[in-house]
Order: structure tokens, then sequence, then C-alpha cells
């Protein structure tokens, strides 16, 4: 990561920690695409501006690794850097350190669409050259993430763990389901994370289509015996809305 990038010192603060005072994974994501925010309004375009122009950066893939945990008000830096991208996939990093150690990072796609017609545009139909850029650095190399296909079948013929109904407070000014929120969602679902046993080290998540205020999602799960969850979910229409996958360490007591 070279020197310049950008970034800043922050902390976990009160709404984005669990009941032991730990940073929830996406606690860690907010505060990551807060200074993705921040350099978006200051090196420009800004986000705003984005949506002025009928134009939007939509989340498509996640990849994020967690080797430390981060605790209530511990101090932390925070950076972020966009990556040199081609055609529809815009290409994104993020990185928290603690103590100047990786405490978490993100490797992530977008892709640009046109907000009113919602058709993908190519990521050189905008000028992004003002932003602080780097090399992509694939947090999970070599592996895109996919749910395999006896995975899915086995989760397809599952009962459904739960039913979202999306909310005002669950959407963000796109009137969409916030990308932050399917995080705390899934995790609800993670019986050991509730019982404080053991913590989230790996999260993946493929987004593949948004979910609108009003909009019911219906939630199907598979823990596998490696300590994984595998979550499909999906919309009123049958159309799937994401997939994730959530890899679980134990806590020594």
């Amino acid at each position: 990561m070279r020197e310049d990038v950008y970034g800043y010192k922050s902390s976990i603060n009160v709404y984005n920690v669990d009941m032991n005072r730990k940073a929830r994974p996406a606690g860690l994501l907010r505060e990551m695409q807060e200074c993705g925010s921040r350099q978006m309004a200051d090196q420009k375009p800004s986000y705003d501006e984005l949506l002025d122009k009928g134009q939007a950066l939509m989340l498509s893939r996640l990849d994020m690794i967690i080797p430390q945990e981060v605790l209530l008000d511990e101090e932390i830096e925070v950076f972020t850097w966009p990556c040199p991208s081609a055609r529809a996939t815009f290409l994104r990093n993020y990185l928290v350190r603690k103590k100047g150690e990786t405490a978490a990072m993100i490797s992530s796609q977008w892709t640009l669409v046109n907000s009113e017609t919602r058709k993908i545009m190519k990521v050189d139909e905008v000028d992004f050259s003002n932003y602080t850029m780097d090399e992509y650095v694939d947090v999970m190399p070599g592996s895109k993430f996919k749910i395999s296909r006896e995975d899915g079948e086995t989760i397809a013929a599952s009962e459904p763990v739960g039913i979202k109904n999306v909310k005002l407070s669950d959407v963000d000014y796109n009137g969409h389901m916030n990308n932050t929120n399917y995080v705390d969602m899934l995790c609800d679902y993670i019986p050991e994370l509730e019982a404080g046993t053991h913590r989230v080290t790996v999260m993946r998540i493929h987004f593949s289509k948004e979910a609108p205020l009003g909009e019911t999602i219906e939630i199907k799960r598979l823990r596998t015996p490696d300590y994984k969850y595998l979550f499909r979910t999906f919309r009123s229409d049958g159309e799937l809305n994401v997939e994730a996958e959530f890899t679980l360490e134990k806590l020594n007591r």
C-alpha cells in the first residue's frame, strides 16, 4: 500500500459493537465504507454528484478477512483505495489497522449503473482519475466465491430460517436495503455469535438483486462441518437476493 492512500484515525463506536463490546463485522464494514464515502467527497466525484448525474456505484462482490478483533473505542486507522479498473467492474480495497497491524481488510467489486434505467455502464464513462489509487489486493486470491451446486441444492430444499421485511430503517437513499444491513441480518442467524463462542474471520458476499423498501426477503441457511455458514436469500418474486459465506473461529475463554 502506498503511503499517500486515503485514510484517517478512528475508533469503533457503541452502535457498531456486539454484547461483548467487540466490533461486529457490519460495524467494521460501515467504518470502511465511511472512509470510501469521505474520499469520494474530498477528491471528487462524490457519491451525491454521481447520483445527480443519474449514476450509482452498486456493490456486487465483497470479500472480507478479520485477522484481529477490534474493541469498543479502541484506536484504529482506516484506509481505502480504488484500483485501476476496466470494463464494467470498479475495484476498491479497504483496510483497518490496529497498532500497526491488519485487523480487517476488504477487496470489493462495484458496478456502475444508470440509476434510472438500471443498465450497467463502463467504468471509463466516469472520470475517477482524481482519486488516489493503488494496486488491487485480492484478500482471497485465486478463488471467486460461488456456492457449489450440491450445497445450493441442499439450501434450496431446506426450510427458511427467517423472513425479513425491508423497512424504512433498512434502506439508504437509493431506496434499497443498505449492504451493511445484510451483514447484520445474516449474523442474526449464526447461533455461535449470539452464544459468544465464536467470531467471524472471513466473510464473502455476492449481491445479486436489490431489495427495495417493502420487499420481503426469505433467508435460507446451511451450516457446514468446518464452521462455515452458507446463506441464500430470495426476494418475493423468487429472484436470488444475496448469497454469502461466513467462516467462524472458536474463541478461547
